[in-house]
């Protein structure tokens, strides 16, 4: 299977999210000042939806970038575990083998002390 053609880079993708975000929020902001002169409602509830879009796409935007860091963040952790694991299960191993070393040497010595 193919992998799609990936034109435009991630850093510009996220940046012309962003700046829609940003503008979203300024268009709302300046329609609710506009409206405050002539009290409209409706112009006001219009505005505030517009930023609220705005700024949804915000915070949408700074959780997908945070769970990335996470995720990314979870892998070098469980790489790490992983890694002390194995230098566990490795001084385990020389421990049990120092252990086995020590009983055949305190053999060693009993023999050459019973036979003397």
């Amino acid at each position: 299977m193919k992998q799609p053609l990936n034109i435009i880079p991630e850093k510009w993708k996220r940046t012309g999210i962003v700046t829609i975000g940003g503008l979203l929020i300024g268009a709302g902001v300046a329609d609710c000042l506009i409206a405050m002169n002539s009290i409209d409602l409706n112009q006001i509830a219009r505005g505030l939806t517009i930023f609220s879009a705005g700024l949804t796409i915000l915070v949408i935007m700074d959780n997908s970038k945070t769970q990335k860091e996470t995720e990314k963040l979870q892998k070098e952790t469980q790489l790490q575990m992983e890694r002390i694991e194995d230098k566990l299960n490795a001084l385990h191993q020389s421990q049990q083998i120092t252990n086995s070393q020590f009983l055949e040497i305190k053999e060693l010595m009993q023999q050459t002390n019973s036979e003397t």
